[in-house]
């Protein structure tokens, strides 16, 4: 399904959510019908134009004050993202009554009334846990430890830990103070070896020379290294390739680097996203690609900011591939399947956690949920994340 159509459609549903609770609440004030439907469509058009006010000003909304994130586009990324929901159930209702008889006049009114508090409760719940999931769960991100055992793994490479962080996203949502606040709890990990893969800055070139500098402050002995994601190439390849090239940090564009002291142990490989314009779609999922790049008895770790490319790099032995994109979901409905359910489950594959091949046990992925959002700034059920992965040997 195309995405803008979703995008418009939700827009769509929004707004109408929002025109229908402006009429019922101008009718009873002794208004025309005409009049109200005037009202209520003048006051939706205004209110949904507000993201128009921000456009290209992603600086000025940064300097800001807090109050204004926190009491003006918070709370309205909220109501939208409860209002498409809500606009949705009202559409099954609307069609719905539109298609079923007309009730008798010995209508059960306990069951519409049950039905109509049933709907204010869950417009009240989401709403509730939208708002908690952009306040509360939308802050420092959470350290997942992972212990991945290999049986093949060298001597020297047991003990190894890996921190990954990815999808940061910098822009009006994601402040340089909560980026500063990322890098120093990456560092207080003390790692082995730091691995980024992608997504740096959401849109805005004017963010990159600051999420730049605050990424330059990451340490670790063995280095820093790391591959673009989509939103790079949204924001501008070259601003972004330069800004990095200011940096002690190592991009890998298909191609492989070895990090330092573990020269012919550990073979480290970055992938080109697909809309680089270097690697198309196809290519990117061509499994000629990473063959040229796997370094036979070494273990081969692969950073790819998609995590579509496993199903290739299971054929061809990639012991460890790191990924991100998905952003786990960002709002998930726990207790559903075994990851839960989110948006992404319905686009991806692969949208967090640790996945093996079926043919090889110790062939892996790993999908981080990302330190950013994208759209509207709510993480429900799914933390931002730092992953710490220590290889052992068993």
């Amino acid at each position: 399904m195309n995405f803008w159509f979703i995008v418009a459609a939700s827009l769509l549903f929004a707004g109408a959510l929002l025109q229908y609770s402006l009429i019922r609440l101008l009718l009873p004030k002794r208004l025309s019908t005409a009049t109200s439907i005037i009202i209520a469509s003048a006051a939706t058009l205004i209110i949904n134009a507000i993201p128009l006010l921000y456009m290209g000003t992603e600086p000025i909304l940064d300097q800001l004050p807090w109050w204004h994130r926190h009491l003006v586009i918070f709370p309205y990324a909220i109501f939208m993202v409860t209002s498409i929901s809500c606009g949705l159930i009202c559409l099954v209702v609307f069609f719905t009554r539109s298609t079923v008889a007309k009730p008798s006049p010995h209508f059960d009114t306990d069951r519409r009334d049950f039905l109509r508090n049933t709907a204010r409760v869950l417009t009240a719940a989401s709403l509730g846990a939208l708002t908690y999931g952009s306040y509360c769960e939308n802050g420092l991100p959470e350290i997942s430890r992972i212990a991945l055992p290999y049986s093949r793994l060298h001597p020297d490479l047991c003990g190894l830990r890996i921190v990954q962080i990815t999808d940061i996203h910098a822009g009006p949502f994601i402040s340089f103070e909560s980026i500063a606040a990322t890098v120093s709890m990456v560092n207080a990990l003390k790692p082995d070896l730091i691995l980024l893969t992608g997504d740096y800055i959401n849109n805005n070139p004017a963010y990159v020379d600051g999420c730049l500098l605050l990424l330059d402050g990451l340490r670790a002995p063995c280095g820093v290294f790391g591959v673009y994601g989509n939103h790079d190439y949204y924001t501008g390849i070259r601003v972004v390739r330069d800004a990095f090239a200011k940096t002690h940090i190592t991009m890998l564009n298909d191609s492989t680097s070895t990090p330092k002291g573990l020269e012919g142990l550990l073979n480290i490989i970055g992938v080109n996203d697909p809309v680089s314009g270097i690697a198309t779609d196809a290519e990117f999922r061509d499994p000629a690609r990473i063959s040229r790049l796997v370094a036979p008895g070494q273990l081969n770790l692969l950073l790819s900011h998609r995590p579509g490319i496993f199903k290739i790099c299971k054929d061809w032995k990639v012991d460890l591939t790191l990924a991100g994109h998905t952003h786990g979901g960002q709002v998930i409905v726990p207790m559903v399947g075994t990851r839960g359910l989110s948006l992404a489950g319905l686009f991806f594959t692969y949208t967090h956690g640790l996945y093996h091949a079926e043919s090889d046990p110790e062939i892996r992925m790993y999908v981080n949920r990302g330190i950013g959002t994208i759209g509207a700034p709510v993480r429900l059920f799914c933390d931002p994340e730092i992953a710490e992965i220590t290889l052992t040997r068993g």
